[in-house]
């Protein structure tokens, strides 16, 4: 499935502390490599705190030179086609000791126009021939995005990592180091905030909400039906198709004249963050996907830096309010073996950014989640207390027994400490893992080469 399952990653090594196993991700109040950042410190003097990269999909550069490369791709054309170069008919097959090892023609990668990181400032790789989508491509829509034009030629998404070298070369691109600032600014934005505070939201972030809100009518509009499989309820499979049905048009409200050819490659990641229709399941990699919406949004400028504090508190928490809903009226299976890693059968965002927001709180502790009056006084407050109150809402025990890892998370003496261990774990465990990433779409927003 999407989702994130039970593994042997950076996350789960184990480390002694007090009466309970604390990861050994939450050890340290800091986020190797590349520690979180003032990304507005940063994006005013132009520091970057990681090297530019060559395009992020090219292949490794060959000692050969550029002629012999060619033969020996020209060679390997023809043994495709069993026949040598400019022979009528095809003949025998070479033998295996003399054939060439296959070689990928290499481009030289452009310029790198230099990293910044905010993803409003970034300008992605070039997308190849093969990279992702296809179909019609709008005309070159211009698009200035803090002080940076940018040209896009939009089309429907499409997938592209299928192998883990394809996630190696992704885990060093710029569209990997965007979408990993992004997460950060969010993250950043809702430190010491709660959700009832006064945010202000924007007429764009209104509209995204108000999408949301349609997507929660229709589950109003379509009960699940009667059936005796305790999860998967089939209604879901009709809510999809009215949800995907009515997307590209929703979108294509919401956006101001200028971006409107955007909505062909900003609806399909809209449309597929609420689960899967034939599994019948819901993971956090549904839960990534519409973060990448998002960001989506802000590489062509709908969603600005001002708008960070609305995104991840009013227009995450009304994303969150729907997932909620269909996980409990259609049942959704849990994507991934036990949900990622035994957090919550669903989410992962909302523990990471909910530590955020309870780092320095005076009263509230990591260790408070074991206090059910707490719990449900704060949880229309804090994302993590939210998540702590839905779990013991679906789930009898206590957390000890439902959920290992939230319970030895409690353990930890601050939720900067909790912030700190929650990021090490999303970004090895969900952006870095193949079986969650490889549904990632990219267009010509979020592009490879």
């Amino acid at each position: 499935g999407i989702g994130a399952g039970h593994g042997e990653g950076a996350g789960l090594k184990w480390a002694v502390s007090g009466e309970q196993q604390v990861p050994r991700a939450f050890e340290a109040d800091t986020l190797p490599p590349h520690p979180p950042c003032n990304l507005l410190q940063e994006m005013s003097d132009g520091h970057t705190g990681m090297p530019p990269m060559s395009a992020p999909w090219a292949n490794a550069a060959s000692s050969a030179s550029p002629e012999e490369q060619q033969r020996l791709l020209q060679e390997k054309l023809a043994r495709a086609k069993m026949m040598k170069p400019g022979a009528a008919q095809p003949p025998a097959a070479p033998s295996s000791a003399h054939r060439s090892p296959p070689i990928s023609p290499v481009k030289s990668p452009p310029a790198s126009p230099g990293l910044v990181r905010a993803p409003w400032a970034v300008e992605p790789p070039l997308l190849s021939e093969e990279a992702a989508g296809g179909g019609e491509e709008s005309p070159v829509v211009c698009v200035e995005v803090g002080n940076v034009k940018r040209e896009f030629r939009f089309r429907a998404p499409g997938k592209v990592i299928k192998t883990p070298q394809d996630l190696l070369t992704f885990k060093k691109s710029e569209t990997y180091a965007a979408l990993r600032d992004f997460i950060l600014a969010l993250n950043n934005s809702c430190k010491g905030k709660s959700l009832a505070g006064d945010v202000h939201v924007s007429p764009h972030c209104q509209a995204v909400i108000g999408i949301l809100q349609r997507a929660s009518e229709l589950v109003d509009e379509i009960p699940p039906t009667e059936q005796p499989m305790r999860y998967g309820n089939k209604a879901f499979r009709t809510w999809m198709d009215r949800w995907i049905g009515e997307v590209p048009q929703l979108v294509e409200d919401a956006l101001p004249p200028p971006l409107k050819p955007a909505a062909v490659e900003l609806g399909p990641y809209l449309a597929h963050s609420f689960g899967n229709k034939e599994r019948i399941d819901y993971g956090t990699g549904h839960e990534h996907t519409f973060v990448t919406f998002i960001a989506a949004l802000a590489h062509v400028g709908f969603v600005e830096e001002a708008d960070m504090e609305a995104v991840a508190l009013r227009v995450f928490w009304e994303y969150l309010k729907v997932a909620r809903k269909l996980q409990l009226t259609y049942r959704l299976e849990p994507a991934g073996s036990h949900g990622c890693w035994s957090l919550d059968d669903y989410q992962f965002i909302p523990f990471m950014w909910g530590s955020a927001q309870l780092i320095d709180h005076p009263s509230i502790l990591p260790a408070h989640i074991h206090d059910l009056g707490v719990v449900r006084q704060g949880s229309d407050e804090w994302y993590y207390l939210h998540c702590v109150k839905f779990i013991h809402e679906v789930k009898s025990g206590q957390l000890a027994e439902n959920s290992p890892m939230l319970n030895d998370i409690s353990g930890c003496p601050s939720w900067q400490r909790v912030n700190s261990g929650m990021l090490k774990m999303y970004f090895a465990e969900v952006m870095d893992k193949l079986p969650v990433i490889q549904h990632m779409l990219f267009g010509s927003i979020f592009r490879a080469e």
